[in-house]
């Protein structure tokens, strides 16, 4: 699947089947987002892949999404370290939570192609991630992401295309219109 296939048929997996996920995938799909850009390529992210069923358990006690996170073969939760990225956007807002964006975004398009889902949930409680998983001051979660293989129904699961803005609803050129 290329690139463009994996954006146009992405959607969030709202539900998994329970089937394990092999090393050699989880590699591969961590390997994208270890790949991306980022500023000055600092590359300010941690990824912990979590597989263990009592820890699962306790990262869905943070989330107010935490089925997903309990019922999903593996979760991968994503880190920003504050002192891998000093830039700032415009010079008024730190940079590390895009990059760890971007890192993610690459992680659930090789997941897509790889026909797994992804879920990500930025709805949580930071200080009990940070417990769950023994976080050091300084590195933040992003994402907690539940992967595995969508369940046939996926919960119901729209099409990433439906509701989808125009283009002419987000796209000018040479100057901002709206």
């Amino acid at each position: 699947m290329d690139v463009l296939d994996a954006i146009r048929s992405f959607r969030p997996c709202l539900q998994y089947n329970p089937r394990p996920i092999s090393p050699e995938k989880l590699k591969t799909i961590l390997s994208a987002a270890r790949l991306a850009p980022s500023q000055r390529n600092l590359q300010p992210w941690r990824f912990v892949v979590v597989q263990d069923d009592e820890r699962k358990r306790l990262l869905a006690q943070a989330s107010n999404r935490g089925k997903l996170i309990a019922e999903a073969p593996a979760v991968i939760v994503a880190f920003a370290v504050e002192e891998d990225i000093p830039v700032t956007i415009g010079g008024y807002i730190s940079a590390y939570p895009l990059d760890v964006a971007v890192a993610v975004d690459h992680l659930q398009l090789a997941a897509t192609a790889e026909g797994l889902g992804t879920n990500w949930i930025i709805e949580f409680h930071e200080d009990k991630v940070r417990s769950v998983l023994n976080v050091p001051e300084g590195v933040h979660p992003i994402a907690v992401i539940p992967i595995g293989y969508p369940a046939e129904t996926n919960g119901g699961a729209k099409p990433a295309n439906e509701g989808r803005k125009s283009p002419d609803e987000v796209i000018a050129y040479d100057a901002y219109p709206w």
